[in-house]
């Protein structure tokens, strides 16, 4: 049997410590719902849209879910999900944005704090830097920068710009989510904000991808030819994967049935996403070749020596 618990909370930015956000029970929306479940089983995890917390609606910002048997998951956009258990304990938190004015020491300003998807937790260390505009030269901004990692606020009577780590406790950087007023998904670690811009809440995320299995031997590297990693569905090449003189037309493409099913959000940023892919797929492949290049003359060197020690 493993352990399964579920949280819905506010982020009121009232509890102590780094960024306050060391919750208790008094953020609870619903009581936390403890349980447990066997190896194979799936439990649901719901991420309504909106919740109702001292009587006032709040909006949905992001869910959580950690120990499942197909990995650590972050959802930014509400709905319900199933979970496979397997043989960890499962976390599933569910966090909203709170009731009330966001600013800084009375003033303009934004929130600001890390979400580190791999413990299904906020972070205490340290993630972000505030520098005065422009950027170049980044200017760092000691005295915001302190206080953007220990209070989680940066107060906008100037115009400034917000850059988080690439890694937080091991984790890279995934995107930026603006929860409130509008909801916004950034993919770069740089968000400008202008004199006076206030009211928001932005959550840094990161979480450790997912790799495959290694390669076992030099001759099993050698034998991916660019040509059969090329015309791999999960490249993201549309069929029929032709190269162009200039490399492979790389393009994001769910299909047709999951391309109905996705939000309004969600489409917007498989655009961005789609955006950022082709061009880093095809300096990737570029690379790629000269690595298989170097690869191929080291082959030649290892079957040399290997011939010479029979």
């Amino acid at each position: 049997m493993v352990n399964t618990r579920t949280r819905y909370i506010v982020y009121t930015h009232s509890g102590g410590g780094v960024r306050h956000h060391h919750f208790s029970t008094q953020n609870n929306i619903i009581d936390e719902a403890d349980g447990q479940a066997s190896k194979g089983d799936t439990i649901p995890a719901q991420g309504f849209p909106i919740q109702f917390f001292q009587g006032q609606p709040v909006p949905f910002a992001f869910m959580s879910v950690n120990g499942a048997a197909d990995g650590n998951h972050l959802y930014t956009d509400p709905g319900n999900q199933n979970v496979p258990v397997g043989e960890k304990d499962i976390d599933i938190l569910v966090v909203y944005a709170p009731p009330g004015g966001i600013g800084s020491g009375g003033g303009p300003g934004v929130w600001v704090d890390a979400f580190n998807v791999d413990v299904g937790d906020f972070s205490d260390s340290d993630f972000i830097q505030v520098l005065t505009p422009p950027t170049p030269p980044d200017t760092l901004d000691a005295a915001k920068t302190s206080h953007a990692n220990m209070e989680g606020d940066i107060s906008t009577v100037t115009a400034e710009n917000m850059r988080c780590f690439a890694t937080v406790d091991g984790a890279p950087f995934v995107e930026w989510k603006k929860i409130v007023p509008t909801p916004t998904i950034i993919t770069t670690r740089d968000v400008s904000l202008a004199t006076n811009q206030t009211g928001e809440i932005w959550f840094a995320f990161y979480q450790s991808q997912p790799t495959s299995g290694g390669i076992s031997h030099l001759k099993d590297i050698i034998a991916i030819a660019v040509g059969k990693w090329v015309s791999d569905d999960y490249c993201g090449t549309p069929w029929p994967h032709h190269i162009g003189p200039g490399g492979p037309p790389f393009r994001v493409d769910l299909g047709e049935k999951l391309n109905k099913a996705l939000t309004t959000d969600q489409r917007a940023k498989l655009a961005r996403l789609n955006k950022s892919y082709k061009a880093e797929a095809l300096s990737a492949y570029k690379s790629m070749q000269k690595v298989q290049s170097l690869l191929k003359d080291v082959a030649a060197i290892a079957a040399a020596a290997e011939k010479k020690a029979r």
